[in-house]
């Protein structure tokens, strides 16, 4: 039996008013973060930084000693007769040496490879923590990433693309700017937990969030 055309548009008002009921009526909060900024300005990345300058200053030091050892082994085994088992022996000694220094620069460059990842890893894990506690304490939304801030560097047309397509936001208002407040408390909270860290300067002013 075919139902009034009343009785359809009822029942489809009725279901679109209980589908509006479950999403929310309020207008979201929004907030940008520079993320570069971020991490040029964060205590803990200038941390990392020192420690691996000492880590590098250490290895360059092993890498400067074992080729001087092996200068005077190239020394010994140039003062041998061609052939000759001192010849020989030297000879074995200065390859095993060279090996040892060719496997200490590999491991000195994977080793700080690894550091820095680990890092820049531990580091966006906790900017995505503080970000959200952020939130929480200024009723934000949403915290994207500005990615309008760096410019497009010269390339050919394919890497010109590649540069345009790899960007999110076309537009971001200033206002909605939140990387000092960021920045403040990433570094505060740093030097809570490590009280022996060298203090950093102070942070701009941070911008609050806005309604959009």
């Amino acid at each position: 039996m075919k139902q009034p055309a009343w009785i359809i548009a009822g029942v489809a008002l009725g279901a679109l008013l209980t589908l509006a009921a479950g999403f929310p009526t309020a207008p979201a909060v929004i907030a940008s973060v520079d993320l570069e900024k971020v991490y040029r300005s964060l205590d803990q990345i200038k941390a990392y930084e020192s420690k691996s300058l000492s880590v590098k200053d250490a290895l360059e030091k092993r890498l400067t000693s074992m080729n001087d050892e092996i200068r005077g082994l190239q020394e010994d085994l140039d003062s041998y007769q061609v052939g000759s088992p001192a010849h020989n022996e030297a000879q074995g000694k200065v390859i095993l040496k060279a090996g040892d220094l060719s496997a200490l620069q590999n491991f000195a460059e994977l080793k700080m490879q690894s550091e820095q990842a680990n890092t820049l890893r531990e580091t966006y894990g906790a900017i995505r923590s503080t970000c959200a506690t952020l939130s929480k304490e200024h009723k934000i939304d949403f915290i994207l990433l500005d990615d309008t801030i760096p410019t497009i560097t010269p390339s050919d047309v394919q890497g010109t693309m590649a540069q345009i397509n790899g960007r999110r936001l076309l537009f971001s208002n200033p206002a909605l700017d939140i990387t000092d407040l960021l920045i403040e408390r990433m570094n505060a909270d740093f030097r809570a937990a490590n009280p022996t860290a060298a203090p950093a300067p102070a942070a701009a002013p941070a911008a609050s969030a806005t309604k959009g």
